[in-house]
């Protein structure tokens, strides 16, 4: 059984601004018609809808498999948003969670928010920048990767939170190193096409 990808929409008041929350909107659209864009690649996938402004709540999906209207009010509580991925990490074992947000959430919300799920190893979280407002460097601090995708790079956001891994990257060797341990190479003779 694949591990479900939770697609968390964040729907508190900013979204409002500047048709964010209709954006919101239409990136869900994108990420429920996955499984007919590539059904090889992503024939498997369980992925689940949930708003979050001041707790977490199910997205109902229309009778069509649309993604309803979204409302945008109040403001987005972070320790509700660990509470809900603590609860679904302890009956999984494991979460992948692609958070759809401007960041307008307190600083201080982030430090109990990376406490609270700093224990956990097999959760990924990626964060997707909404709006030309959106605070990246808050977004960036939630993420498990500490990356942040703009909503045109959606597609990768997703296939980096159901297919990737947090596993630190080993910095590449200089090209300097590399031709110093590189075989020196033989010349061959040229071979005289006019004889």
């Amino acid at each position: 059984m694949k591990v479900p990808l939770y697609i968390i929409v964040d729907v508190s008041g900013s979204m409002n601004e500047m048709g964010k929350i209709h954006l919101q909107r239409n990136l869900c659209r994108y990420a429920a018609q996955l499984r007919l864009i590539d059904q090889e690649k992503y024939s498997g996938s369980d992925i689940r809808f949930y708003q979050w402004a001041q707790n977490v709540s199910d997205v109902a999906l229309q009778s069509d498999g649309d993604i309803p209207a979204l409302n945008a009010e109040g403001s987005s509580n972070l320790c509700d948003l660990s509470d809900f991925l603590s609860q679904h990490l302890n009956d999984a074992g494991s979460a992948r969670t692609l958070i759809l947000s401007d960041g307008n959430f307190p600083n201080s919300d982030i430090v109990s928010f990376q406490n609270q799920l700093g224990t956990f190893s097999d959760l990924i979280i990626r964060t997707v920048a909404v709006g030309a407002d959106a605070d990246l460097f808050k977004l960036k601090k939630i993420s498990t990767n500490n990356t942040v995708y703009l909503s045109e790079n959606i597609a990768s956001a997703i296939d980096s939170t159901i297919f990737g891994s947090d596993e630190p990257l080993t910095a590449p060797v200089s090209t300097a190193r590399i031709l110093e341990s590189a075989p020196a190479e033989t010349e061959e003779p040229e071979e005289d096409w006019d004889a």
